[in-house]
């Protein structure tokens, strides 16, 4: 599923939680799946505002803002954004602009004229 830019599986991210939405435990009642979500496709990733399952971030900017200095961590914060600073990964401006350049490059002109 490479060329879709998912795994198609449920990740916490480290959003601050909102005590109403318990992610993937609503469904399978499993503490361990709380606060995960699914992973969307990051095909055309600029075109598909607003970000997050619920919509907080208007912006790709707040999305790489979020994960440089606003991870929540929790026992159920993904692997991979848990081996970094609790602060999160604390790119720097120049970082998080080409971080959003580069996303950006991941729409395709054809799929918003077909």
């Amino acid at each position: 599923m490479a060329r879709f830019f998912t795994d198609n599986r449920f990740h916490d991210n480290g959003l601050a939680q909102i005590a109403a939405d318990r992610g993937l435990a609503e469904v399978t009642r499993n503490p361990l799946d709380a606060n995960k979500f699914s992973t969307p496709s990051l095909r055309n990733i600029a075109l598909t505002a607003p970000y997050m399952h619920d919509g907080r971030f208007q912006t790709l900017e707040e999305v790489v803002e979020h994960y440089s200095s606003a991870i929540t961590s929790r026992a159920t914060l993904d692997p991979n954004l848990a081996k970094h600073p609790t602060a999160g990964l604390q790119l720097s401006a120049q970082d998080k602009t080409a971080l959003v350049d580069f996303l950006k490059t991941l729409s395709d002109p054809q799929y918003i004229q077909n």
